[in-house]
């Protein structure tokens, strides 16, 4: 069938939205879309991949995490400064290669989703990540990300600084927890297979080929009219059917009919008669497929939620405990450190204590007090052969010296009711003292 300049001027002009809601699109690309794109690539050497993706919105995810605007706006700049962040697949940033770089970062009001959010426009370069892009199995995405204020929304405590007793997706009081995210800064976003963020994913995809030709644009072009994606999202209102060329509207009109089922295209080819049913049936087949993949991916998340929540609780009575036996460690240490302190300070005391007896010019004319304080500075060791060395003097000097009585004539103080005599008073003189008197008292009597 031969398509007519008059036939096009005829035609209605439609803006992307409606264009959207005329061919029934949800914002994500088909699969006829995915085998065309794919067909045109086959024989093509060192191609890639320019994919546009919603990665994160604003508002509450899965995994009760609260992403806001200001905080996605403030952290825009470090997904792609001081180095364009990787595309990677889950999550892997320690053993995993990127699977490509993220070009460009924008904060939008208008998305596909219809919700407010970031939207990266990314090269993969991996030859496997471009086919799994291609056929459809790369399509979710999850952002990685590190932030500045972690706040819990039932207390309002900022986990980054302090703990609290709230957990993500606990109810408290009829109010869900859910922790509010401060400024988002950016550390890859990853290709999985269940995001958090239920509308993050591929929502435009162009081959790049290395040719210098406009067929790739112009295909992609075909693809995003007629599947109601703006190439600019954030200005929707720009008709970009109008602003295309005419070849391009033709490819276009005529997918439009085909999704329309048009009676006079299958009346004058009688061989596509059949077409449109098998088509059908086949989109049938893989919707039910889809259908069946997604009840199994939701019993999964369901295990998996339910195997966290026992985590959480284990996790919350092992940092109990741990508390508990941090506080009985802090307490055992005072302890010990009161008991070594007590120790040594005996220890300076008995030094002082031996010094004392034996005269020593350090504490003689101090208080026992100064005495002490200053032995106190001195280490263990010190002090421990200090006292080994006192101990040693004592017992030469008392080995050197005796005790004598002294004898009732001798002396000053000859009256034997006198304090002195009475007591019974003992002096200790030298071996060679005791000696030398003793020699004189008999001395003198043989003299006589």
């Amino acid at each position: 069938m031969k398509y007519t300049l008059d036939e096009h001027k005829a035609k209605k002009i439609v803006s992307g939205r409606e264009l959207l809601e005329s061919v029934g699109i949800t914002g994500k690309i088909k699969p006829e879309t995915v085998q065309q794109l794919s067909e045109s690539a086959k024989g093509k050497g060192n191609r890639k991949l320019i994919v546009q993706m919603e990665a994160i919105h604003v508002g509450r995810t899965a995994n009760y995490t609260f992403y806001t605007e200001d905080g996605l706006k403030e952290g825009l700049d470090s997904w792609t400064h001081p180095y364009n962040k990787p595309v990677l697949t889950h999550h892997n940033s320690h053993a995993g290669e990127p699977v490509g770089r993220i070009l460009r970062a924008e904060y939008t009001e208008s998305t596909i989703s219809g919700r407010k959010g970031l939207i990266f426009t990314c090269e993969i370069t991996d030859p496997t990540a471009v086919e799994k892009v291609l056929d459809g199995r790369y399509s979710t995405v999850s952002i990685g990300a590190t932030t500045d204020k972690v706040t819990c929304n039932i207390c309002g405590t900022d986990r980054t600084k302090e703990w609290c007793e709230h957990w993500r997706g606990e109810e408290y009081e009829g109010q869900t927890c859910h922790y509010i995210v401060g400024t988002t800064f950016g550390r890859e976003v990853s290709y999985v297979n269940v995001p958090a963020d239920e509308n993050a994913g591929n929502f435009s995809v162009s081959i790049d080929d290395g040719n210098d030709g406009d067929t790739a644009e112009s295909a992609l072009q075909i693809f995003q009219i007629a599947e109601g994606l703006m190439q600019n999202i954030q200005l929707p209102e720009v008709n970009l059917y109008e602003s295309a060329t005419d070849d391009i509207r033709q490819l276009v009109d005529g997918l439009m009919n085909f999704k329309e089922g048009s009676n006079e295209n299958m009346d004058e080819d009688p061989e596509n008669t059949n077409q449109t049913p098998v088509q059908e049936s086949v989109l049938q087949t893989q919707l039910n497929e889809a259908n069946e993949r997604v009840t199994k991916l939701e019993k999964s998340l369901s295990e998996a939620q339910a195997t966290l929540s026992n985590l959480v609780i284990e996790k919350t009575k092992v940092d109990s405990q741990l508390v508990e036996s941090q506080g009985e460690v802090e307490r055992l240490t005072t302890e010990n450190a009161d008991l070594i302190e007590q120790a040594h300070k005996a220890l300076a005391e008995k030094v002082v204590d031996m010094k004392l007896s034996l005269r020593k010019s350090d504490v003689v004319g101090v208080t026992p007090e100064e005495a002490v304080a200053e032995h106190v500075k001195r280490t263990t060791e010190s002090l421990n052969d200090a006292v080994k060395d006192l101990q040693a003097e004592m017992q030469n000097t008392s080995a050197q010296r005796g005790t004598v009585q002294s004898p009732g004539a001798a002396g000053e103080d000859n009256n034997p009711n006198s304090p002195q005599q009475q007591e019974g008073s003992k002096t200790n003189m030298t071996v060679a003292e005791a000696t030398n008197m003793f020699k004189g008292m008999f001395g003198s009597k043989r003299n006589r």
